[in-house]
């Protein structure tokens, strides 16, 4: 389904859209260049210039911009759901006894992880969150004992096998 324009209009009318919450980071030409670079990010400046409406130029100088300024990374994932690999999103609680060194280099220890894919503070019941994967449910489930094993800061656990993903980044993976 694609987006309508990005217009002032549109972003102060529904301030649940993607356009609306970027308004302050993006204008209409920027967003436009993020949301075809999401459906194809081998796309040509040439082609990216045809579909925004501005020079190849223009173009490939906003794009840059964008990139330099860490608000937009190109990059390839695995949609993992169409690989047929498991993953789950794991929550953390620490044990609140332990130094912020000590978790500092468990967080660290995650981020070096190449079966974990996000990594993430969060509040509430939990202080932790990140996603992992694997070949099969059992596998990711040995994985993530492993990584806890020996680790003084877990004081609780809970992995969150994921069945089926429908939508991942803007993409359309399946309807229910």
């Amino acid at each position: 389904m694609e987006n309508p324009d990005l217009t002032s209009a549109d972003a102060s009318s529904d301030p649940n859209t993607p356009e609306a919450v970027l308004e302050n980071y993006l204008d209409e030409h920027d967003y436009e260049i993020f949301r075809a670079l999401n459906e194809n990010g081998r796309i040509s400046d040439t082609e990216l210039a045809e579909r925004v409406g501005l020079s190849r130029t223009a173009v490939r100088r906003r794009r840059e911009k964008l990139q330099e300024s860490d608000v937009l990374e190109i990059l390839a994932v695995i949609v993992l759901q169409e690989a047929d690999l498991a993953d789950a999103q794991v929550l953390v609680s620490f044990n609140q006894h332990v130094s912020s060194d000590v978790r500092t280099e468990f967080i660290t220890m995650l981020i070096d992880e190449g079966l974990v894919y996000n990594t993430s503070s969060c509040l509430g019941e939990y202080d932790l969150v990140f996603s992992a994967w694997h070949t099969d449910l059992n596998a990711l489930k040995e994985y993530v004992w492993d990584l806890f094993d020996g680790e003084e800061i877990v004081d609780d656990y809970t992995i969150i096998p994921l069945l089926k993903t429908w939508k991942a980044w803007d993409k359309e993976l399946d309807r229910p």
